[in-house]
């Protein structure tokens, strides 16, 4: 049971590094980490986790991009890299705590 769940936090922090690195890569400007991730589970696909994340969060792309196009842009990159992220496990943790630190930094600057 701990093995099962070890490899699937595991898993997650692969999908997050992954995600985080197509974002970083196409300049948005966002990121997850694993709790944001799980909090898009009830989506089916990767396609449907972008989706509700930008309807949820940045439904102001929306008005220069299709959803579509997003998605597309970002699963492509997604998908080149997640091999990558599943063997280097210093980058999963690294990935997550940019993630939170990104997140404060920019709320704090919202708040200015």
């Amino acid at each position: 049971m701990i093995h099962a769940m070890y490899n699937d936090d595991r898993e997650v922090q692969a999908q997050v590094c992954a995600f985080n690195t197509a974002f970083e890569e196409l300049d948005l400007m966002f990121r997850w980490d694993a709790p944001t991730y799980r909090s898009l589970a009830s989506a089916d696909s990767d396609y449907g986790k972008i989706a509700q994340y930008i309807e949820r969060h940045t439904p102001h792309l929306l008005t220069a991009y299709s959803a579509d196009f997003l998605c597309q842009a970002i699963v492509e990159r997604k998908n080149s890299t997640i091999e990558a992220c599943r063997q280097n496990t210093v980058q999963y943790e690294d990935s997550a705590q940019r993630a939170r630190l990104w997140r404060a930094r920019n709320q704090e600057t919202a708040r200015v």
